[in-house]
C-alpha cells in the first residue's frame, strides 16, 4: 500500500472517530465514554 492510500485511510478513520465522538456527545453518552476511559487507563497504570 502506498503512502497516499495510507493517508486517505487514516483520514477516513479519523473522521469516523470524530463523528462517533460527536454522536456520543449529542446523545449524552459522554459520561459513559469517560468512565470507560478511566477504567482502561486505571488497568493500564497498575
Amino acid at each position: 500500500m502506498d503512502v497516499p492510500e495510507r493517508r486517505v485511510i487514516g483520514a477516513l478513520l479519523l473522521l469516523l472517530g470524530v463523528s462517533f465522538l460527536a454522536v456520543g456527545i449529542y446523545t449524552g453518552q459522554l459520561d459513559v465514554i469517560v468512565d470507560m476511559l478511566k477504567t482502561a487507563f486505571r488497568t493500564v497504570g497498575t
